[in-house]
């Protein structure tokens, strides 16, 4: 694909050119770590080792195990494995009912979004690439608010100079074919944001194709969107940066390295299996048949030479002792790798621990991955409760949708293994010391909706009595 000319379109501006050979760059750098999730990664290491390469004269091993997949996977899981909560809160108490309407309400907008999965799949985008993006449009067909996670590939946010939190354009662009390019912008003048969607010839010097959507401020009758509303998610980001790192930058060589000795092993092993035979001072079988190989078999061995040459047969058989070696070897980068990623190890010794560990020793076995997963949260938390709460004002503009002054808060919940037997006991002797609520016991517990089991519990119990009467 031309990126060279899409580029070109995103940064047609004087003065914006100088950016080109950087983005250009990233979206190669974007391309990479795509590959490698997909765990399209052996053409990355012919290119830096030739030997790996497979041609007609030899066929080495290429063993790629997908690392990548599992880290970026894992760490979305633990953000969003189980789904967020969502608490609507108002100042004024006169405003209290309608503030829980308004809860069930985007209660409702994130069911009918599917927000469950597209969280855990904008949490893995953002994981591999280094950040992804929003976007919330008005679908007028469904009459609802939608909520669209696209890939950082696709976004190319343009802010101030200056001021990197200042985003006044964002693009969206695509290619449709080799020859098509899609362009969809967002863009904020006199305080209401402009859209505008075409597509561009790239071979005919980005010429328009055809306008799907011509410049036009969002809204409707005399109301307007006073926001952009787009929002990107970065994945720790340091200072002046619009996207953060991807969580397989550092990575990349440590899985380089682990799919080379695999595959180096898996090569080691064939060639021990089956070792090259080697014969000596014999007829050529072109003239004599090829031996039989099956087990078991006898060869007549001729000499092809005269005086004291030898007839023999040998087999090139290693007496390198790399084992232990290239065991140790393997789990050091596995555990360089795991240390690095803050993904927990879990193998058959972590296993038959875990039924006599306590919570406090399994808090403090996942301390590493559940620190990331809180900094990443502290990123994606005020973003998605910007979100939601812009995502009312979208109705106020679409549907007439009113509501009053409130805080909206995103609660996450993280997947942290327990004790489940301990927990009960602390739990029931909480209860029994009057230092818990039924109700608060069952939050602990992970019990989602108290007052169901309550009346659960209540029915059985009357059900008891009354069959003893």
């Amino acid at each position: 694909m031309d990126y060279e000319k899409v580029l070109k379109l995103i940064y047609p501006e004087p003065g914006q050119s100088i950016f080109t050979d950087t983005q250009l760059k990233q979206i190669y750098e974007l391309i990479k770590y795509y590959d490698y999730y997909e765990n399209n990664v052996f053409k990355y290491i012919e290119a830096e080792y030739p030997e790996y390469r497979k041609t007609n004269e030899r066929s080495p091993a290429q063993i790629p195990i997908n690392y990548s997949q599992y880290v970026v996977d894992k760490l979305a899981e633990w953000q969003f494995e189980k789904p967020i909560d969502i608490s609507v809160t108002t100042e004024n108490k006169a405003d209290d009912k309608k503030a829980d309407e308004v809860e069930k309400d985007l209660y409702k907008l994130h069911k009918k979004n599917k927000m469950d999965l597209k969280l855990l799949q904008a949490a893995k985008e953002c994981n591999i690439s280094g950040g992804v993006a929003i976007k919330m449009i008005y679908d007028p067909e469904l009459k609802m608010v939608r909520f669209l996670p696209r890939p950082r590939i696709e976004c190319f946010p343009v802010t101030e100079f200056d001021d990197y939190e200042k985003i006044n354009k964002v693009h969206f662009v695509a290619f449709k074919s080799e020859d098509i390019v899609w362009k969809q912008t967002f863009e904020m003048k006199d305080g209401k944001c402009l859209f505008s969607e075409a597509t561009y010839n790239v071979k005919n010097n980005l010429e328009l194709e055809e306008w799907i959507q011509k410049p036009t401020f969002l809204g409707s009758g005399n109301k307007y969107i006073d926001f952009m509303p787009v929002y990107i998610i970065p994945n720790t980001p340091g200072v002046g940066m619009i996207w953060g790192y991807s969580e397989l930058a550092n990575l990349i060589p440590i899985i380089n390295e682990l799919n080379k000795k695999y595959s180096d092993a898996s090569d080691a092993l064939r060639f021990e299996m089956f070792a090259i035979t080697i014969i000596m001072n014999m007829k050529d079988f072109s003239t004599t048949g090829r031996p039989k190989t099956k087990p078991g078999a006898v060869w007549r061995l001729m000499s092809a030479g005269t005086g004291d040459a030898k007839t023999d047969i040998k087999k090139l058989e290693s007496s390198f002792a790399y084992r232990e070696t290239l065991k140790d070897h393997i789990e050091s980068l596995k555990n360089t790798m795991f240390e690095l990623s803050s993904v927990i190890q879990i193998n058959p010794e972590t296993v038959s621990r875990l039924g006599s560990m306590s919570g406090v020793a399994l808090k403090l076995m996942y301390a590493s991955m559940i620190s990331k997963t809180n900094i990443k949260n502290v990123i994606w938390k005020p973003i998605l409760e910007q979100m939601y709460y812009e995502s009312l004002k979208m109705r106020g503009v679409y549907e007439a949708y009113s509501f009053p002054e409130v805080n909206i808060e995103i609660i996450n919940h993280l997947p942290i293994p327990l004790n489940e037997k301990e927990e009960v006991e602390i739990a029931t002797m909480k209860l029994a010391a009057g230092l818990s609520s039924t109700r608060a016991a069952m939050d602990s517990l992970g019990i989602q909706d108290p007052e169901a089991m309550m009346a659960e519990i209540l029915e059985e119990e009357n059900s008891r009595e009354e069959s003893y009467k």
